[in-house]
């Protein structure tokens, strides 16, 4: 789908996403976006408050030197928890607590609100959590979609069920409206001519 206006929220180089910027879908206050994946770099996050007066929610589980806590020092709608996004709530044996999307949401009583943006970047883990996001109906009433899929193998048996997810996706009625190879995940391939990404950054709109 063709989006007009695409404004840069975060850095230019990694950690920066593209929010469609037209005047249907942009976000609008009050307006809602989840963030998945920091690690420590909140640039997205604090120009979607800054910009869009969004409360931005922020996740991340593997922050070590951070707490859950609002970050009031660069902006008050920005919310920071320490725990990372699955297809089942569970402990990791480091520690690190997941929940579904279901699981947050209701934990921050947004069971029924408009999600204006979710962001991804959970290094593989969206294979584990989207399914359970399709299922569940949770991804139903999200405006924007901004998700980075990892590709790590070429076999069938690994692909298959990633195509499915990412097919599951569009059934619900998101269009591509931009994407983006990852260059910081450059692979060389023996008897290939080029370098390739396993990394790709998928921007999405509910039509």
């Amino acid at each position: 789908v063709i989006c007009q206006r695409k404004i840069r929220m975060g850095n230019v180089g990694d950690g920066g996403w593209e929010i469609c910027d037209d005047l249907k879908v942009r976000p609008k206050r009050p307006c809602i976006v989840y963030s998945f994946g920091i690690n420590y770099d909140f640039s997205f996050d604090d120009d979607v408050a800054r910009l869009y007066g969004c409360h931005v929610y922020s996740f991340d589980p593997s922050m070590e030197k951070m707490e859950t806590s609002n970050r009031s020092v660069l902006s008050s709608h920005v919310h920071f928890y320490k725990i990372g996004l699955s297809g089942q709530t569970v402990t990791l044996d480091q520690g690190w607590n997941l929940y579904t999307l279901s699981d947050i949401r209701s934990r921050l009583g947004h069971q029924n609100a408009v999600i204006d943006v979710i962001k991804m970047d959970i290094e593989a883990s969206e294979w584990d959590a989207l399914p359970q996001m399709v299922s569940s109906g949770q991804l139903e009433n999200v405006r924007q979609l901004l998700l980075e899929y990892h590709v790590v193998d070429t076999s069938h048996e690994y692909l298959l069920p990633r195509l499915k997810s990412i097919q599951a996706v569009e059934r619900l009625g998101f269009r591509k409206f931009l994407v983006h190879k990852n260059e910081h995940c450059v692979e060389y391939f023996v008897k290939y001519p080029v370098p390739r990404t396993h990394c790709y950054e998928v921007h999405y709109l509910r039509g």
